[in-house]
């Protein structure tokens, strides 16, 4: 099949290319910037010369049909977003990427029959977790987003829904947590993978939001969860949690200690103020999905990865 991807040359995507490339599948990166700075991390040399990069902004519809009805294909993946702190510090910017963008490949996607279409949302939906009776998030549990970019995903979700009920368009969102892994460089959660790139670089760094829980959710099961998405078929939900390992910023940064005893690391009081534990039952009986990595096991994946790159010659 032919995949395009939204937002390819970023962290996520850099993985599902990767991942799909080793599969067979024919990608298409489209990105309004496709430089390879995080590509070239993940994704072998060979599989890079198969990719096809688009430079393309989800904005113009005209473009994005075009590329689609070019390249004849199969699935969408649309990854492209603005993150929280941009999204916030430029609400009509927001808008008309992490909104308007979805809506252009929601309509592309209808009038030219593309097969699926799997969007990335996120746990920004909701609030926080006292708003829940501090227990495990249900899949259908009401949106109280907390910022501009939660907004924009919670009025996707209801985009999704419409296309699905009004069009039958087969559509599926994933809601994301606090990814880490080599190659996340933005976010409000790329705190994560910042102290363990500095850590293996042997460098000082001030952790914040050290009083929280997070959901360490490890990018390669993320990856997965995607694809599992394409391959599950129709599904009888449109939008699925996801979760990966819950565990305190704290118990990531004494992981560390052990992986880098001369490690310095401060941890700074304060909470995201998120909630952080959710029901992913339906994401593992529909789509087939369970985490595979522990926070250990994905911290100490990342910290080999980019101690390995900081003893090579420059």
């Amino acid at each position: 099949m032919s995949y395009l991807i939204t937002g390819g040359s970023g962290c996520v995507g850099s993985y599902v290319i990767r991942d799909l490339l080793t599969r067979g599948e024919r990608v298409i990166n489209y990105d309004f910037n496709p430089q390879q700075n995080i590509l070239r991390q993940v994704v072998a040399p060979e599989g890079l010369s198969e990719l096809v990069s688009v430079t393309g902004d989800v904005t113009d519809l005209p473009h994005l049909a075009g590329t689609i009805k070019d390249y004849k294909i199969d699935v969408i993946l649309h990854l492209a977003s603005l993150q929280i702190p941009a999204s916030n510090a430029n609400p009509p910017l927001a808008e008309r990427i992490n909104v308007g963008g979805l809506i252009n490949v929601l309509e592309a996607a209808r009038i030219l029959d593309v097969r699926k279409v799997v969007w990335s949302s996120s746990i920004a939906v909701f609030g926080p977790a006292e708003e829940y009776g501090n227990k495990p998030i249900a899949n259908d549990a009401h949106h109280r987003p907390q910022s501009v970019y939660g907004a924009c995903k919670a009025l996707g979700e209801y985009l999704l829904n419409y296309y699905f009920d009004t069009y039958g368009l087969d559509v599926v969102g994933l809601r994301y947590t606090a990814i880490y892994g080599v190659g996340r460089e933005v976010g409000r959660t790329s705190f994560t993978t910042e102290m363990i790139r500095k850590t293996a670089q042997q460098l000082p760094y001030e952790v914040p939001f050290g009083d929280d829980r997070i959901d360490w959710q490890y990018v390669e099961d993320v990856s997965q969860v995607t694809i599992r998405a394409v391959d599950a078929g129709r599904t009888k939900t449109r939008v699925f949690n996801t979760q990966g390992d819950v565990r305190s910023v704290a118990e990531g940064v004494a992981f560390l200690k052990r992986l880098e005893p001369k490690a310095e690391l401060t941890l700074l009081p304060g909470k995201l103020g998120l909630a952080w534990e959710y029901d992913s039952e339906p994401a593992k009986r529909e789509l087939g999905f369970e985490p595979k990595f522990t926070m250990e096991q994905g911290v100490e994946k990342t910290f080999d990865s980019y101690r390995a790159k900081s003893r090579q010659p420059n």
